[in-house]
């Protein structure tokens, strides 16, 4: 899930809007963080830039 794109969290709104009106990197409540992506790519400033989420089992 890229930063930039979106988030994952359900539309009830589950987990809170921690950055109100901002896409935000958040898996959804039944998946847990396995792998983050940075990026040293024009502009980008070497920040984390997506999450790789998966489902709990």
């Amino acid at each position: 899930m890229w930063f930039d794109r979106g988030d994952n969290r359900p539309a009830s709104g589950e987990g809170g809007d921690w950055a109100e009106g901002w896409f935000k990197g958040q898996c959804n409540a039944n998946e847990y963080l396995a792998g983050i992506a940075f990026s040293n790519r024009d502009r980008r400033g070497n920040h984390p830039q997506a999450l790789y989420c998966r489902t709990l089992l």
